[in-house]
């Protein structure tokens, strides 16, 4: 039986073949139920021939036609992939990382994974898909995931493989994509269609484990972000992935699809504590069920590679390989029968060295802002909380400074919106009309190609302002309005004793947000005694000089760092118990078998989602209007974090019968969300009521400025 079922790749220790079959059985197993439960495929027949014969004349040809309907059909690679073919551009010459990518010995049989660490805009992505494709022509895998830390990456990445993808597969292959969020539909020339034809919605059980095959099948992919693991080429958030290693009801199904792709993480050190555990259990699952995983990363701090190179050789059932390597850029290749360390050398145009400066406070930050704006820069200022964001955004105005402000607070259309716009503006291509000045959190720091003359940031940890400064001066231009890349950072002064307060009022939300405080002053310290960050020959130095496991601590930094470490342990501690365990292998009493619109994969309270609608005239209508109700009412959605708001009032009297009635014409996963109803206020401003610790709390909402809460 083993030798029939059995996929290649599969990771069985001898002796002890239960936990990689069961994983692998378990998966296939949901996937085939849910085809063959579809009587659309397999309508009822009269018990007119033998068994051998139905078996072999009606049951097999359906089943051939069942999957290919599904979309699950294998889809042909390409024979050979270029740079050129992926860019659709016959002049590119591929970067020293992508040369490497097509030479890198993949070896005889077996799961690979590969850590890429290399600078920003050295061409990373590309370099994943073309050893993804070498993957996929050599039968080792059939597509491929894309996991990135946020919508808005994920929204930029699936931009960037809308034009790319075909070319990873033959011409008379039709292979699906899909975006693991709501923004699939602005696609429609493609077949993003997994499965449509498997169910139809019936009535919800009362216990979900009374529920037929089919009605499971069909809630349960009627949202794309599950679709994406069955898609030839799936772009989601890597919290779509993590689901497949905690007990979710259907995360074999997950574990199912992803191995059979090349797992892609990109912007790797963007996790905190919690989610890199669930990203080692992760890199384990994948490599034991015989699938191969790309991480992508500016840096990893040797201490995060050396855990990855463990979490892949615990799926393999081998020892964990020792990494001494200290080069950068470098590539790690992790296989059955080799670890490699392959040093590569920096892409040509992207060594440069970005000044570096402290400020001392806002005045001077924006004192530095103003002037670099008048001069015509293009400018952007990151700061690390929402508040601040808005509040260093209206300080802006207040001098006469029109910015962009771009944050996580707005609704998805909004925020879709704000995103091209600043793409178009700050991207690779434009030359002309630059000039501006863009107020942002994080959301700009990863995966989106920005290139500005100008950046002021507050003070974070050293792998994040590197990843800051790469979008300092990033493509050549023939001229810019201010005499060198310069990297301005908002910090307090990294003296010898500093105090418990020391990051200061400037900072305090800053504090809340890396809890580390000595990481910060280390970060500030190593960074202003180099006066610069040389990409690429500092850029190791500098993240090892700051994660150092032996760093120095300030004494009264002490009780920060002691904070920090306890939530880091408790998290590790945590993540331990709540995921699935690959040598346990699946069964009933692995963990509770959570929906996963309720298992978190991120630590903390957890953020709601709410849908902002127009209530004017007694007519409650989305706020972004799009094409059709469902579409409109998914871009007028937005997260909040349990700080900001935990749900709404009850609605009463018309509010209430409007409320019922848009709510009829929902699909039935998303009748829960809560309704922001918001009412002209001022000019291109709206506000609303919602709830904190059930208490009331006025909201104001605007197109440009995004959500904000205790209005007077």
């Amino acid at each position: 039986m083993l030798a029939v079922l059995r996929p290649a790749g599969l990771a069985i220790p001898p002796g002890d073949p239960d936990p990689a079959l069961a994983w692998w059985l378990a998966g296939l197993t949901v996937l085939a139920d849910w085809i063959g439960s579809a009587e659309s495929w397999f309508p009822y027949r009269a018990p007119e021939h033998d068994l051998a014969r139905y078996w072999h004349e009606i049951a097999r040809p359906q089943a051939e036609r069942a999957v290919a309907a599904a979309g699950l059909s294998p889809a042909a690679a390409r024979a050979r992939l270029t740079l050129s073919d992926l860019l659709g551009d016959t002049a590119a010459a591929p970067s020293p990382v992508q040369a490497l990518a097509g030479a890198l010995d993949l070896g005889a049989a077996g799961p690979l994974a590969v850590l890429v660490e290399d600078q920003t805009g050295s061409g990373k992505t590309e370099a994943a898909l073309l050893l993804a494709h070498r993957l996929m022509a050599a039968g080792r895998a059939g597509g491929v995931f894309v996991a990135l830390p946020t919508m808005a990456t994920a929204n930029g990445m699936y931009d960037r493989l809308a034009t790319a993808y075909r070319c990873l597969f033959s011409d008379n292959a039709r292979p699906s994509l899909v975006l693991a969020h709501g923004r699939r539909d602005d696609h429609a020339e493609f077949q993003g269609s997994i499965l449509t034809g498997a169910a139809t919605v019936g009535p919800a059980a009362d216990d979900p484990s009374d529920e037929p095959a089919s009605a499971q099948c069909a809630a349960w992919l009627a949202d794309d972000r599950r679709r994406a693991f069955l898609a030839h080429v799936g772009v989601g958030t890597i919290d779509q992935a993590l689901l497949a290693v905690l007990p979710t009801r259907h995360a074999p199904l997950r574990l199912h699809g992803l191995h059979r792709r090349v797992l892609i993480v990109d912007e790797a050190h963007a996790y905190d504590a919690y989610m890199r555990e669930e990203l080692r259990q992760l890199l384990t699952f994948q490599a034991g069920l015989g699938g191969s995983t790309i991480i992508l990363s500016a840096t990893l701090p040797r201490q995060v590679r050396t855990g990855l190179a463990g979490a892949f050789a615990a799926g393999r059932g081998t020892k964990g390989p020792p990494l001494a390597a200290q080069a950068y850029p470098l590539v790690t290749v992790l296989r059955d029968d080799a670890t490699e360390e392959h040093p590569c050398p920096g892409r040509e145009g992207l060594a440069r060295s970005v000044a570096v400066m402290r400020l001392a406070d806002m005045n001077e930050a924006l004192e530095r802002i103003v002037v670099a704006a008048q001069a015509g820069a293009a400018v952007a200022w990151v700061r690390n909380a929402v508040e601040d964001a808005a509040e260093a955004h209206a300080a802006l105005a207040a001098r006469g400074v029109a910015a962009t402000l771009f944050h996580a607070r707005f609704a998805m259309g909004d925020r879709q919106a704000i995103e091209s716009d600043v793409l178009s503006r700050f991207g690779k291509q434009p030359d002309a009309a630059r000039a501006g000045v863009v107020v942002a959190t994080q959301v700009i720091e990863q995966s989106l190609d920005l290139d500005f003359d100008l950046m002021v940031t507050d003070l974070a940890p050293i792998d994040l302002l590197n990843q800051r400064a790469g979008r300092v001066w990033r493509h050549a231009r023939d001229a810019r309005p201010v005499p060198g890349p310069t990297l301005l950072v908002l910090a307090p002064e990294p003296v010898a004793a500093p105090g418990a307060d020391w990051l200061g009022p400037a900072l305090w939300r800053t504090g809340l947000v890396y809890r580390d405080h000595a990481l910060l002053w280390r970060s500030a310290s190593v960074l202003f005694a180099a006066g610069a960050i040389a990409a690429p020959g500092d850029v190791r130095r500098l993240v090892e000089a700051v994660y150092a496991p032996d760093g120095e601590v300030p004494p009264n930094l002490q009780p920060r760092v002691a904070e920090a470490e306890g939530r880091d342990s408790a998290a590790l501690s945590l993540a331990r118990q709540n995921l699935l365990s690959w040598r346990d292998g699946y069964h009933l009493n692995a963990g509770a078998w959570a929906s996963d619109i309720r298992t978190p994969t991120r630590l903390g309270e957890q953020s709601t989602l709410f849908r902002l609608a127009r209530w004017e005239g007694g007519v409650l209508r989305p706020w972004y209007d799009g094409a059709g109700p469902a579409r409109a009412w998914a871009l007028s959605e937005l997260m909040l974090p349990p700080w900001v708001a935990s749900g709404v009032p009850q609605a009463v009297g018309a509010l209430a019968a409007a409320e019922t009635a848009v709510r009829r014409e929902w699909d039935t996963w998303v009748q829960d969300i809560p309704i922001v109803a918001l009412a002209p206020w001022e000019r291109h401003k709206w506000r609303g009521t919602i709830l904190r610790h059930e208490r009331p709390r006025v909201v104001s909402y605007s197109a440009s400025t995004g959500l904000k809460a205790d209005i007077s």
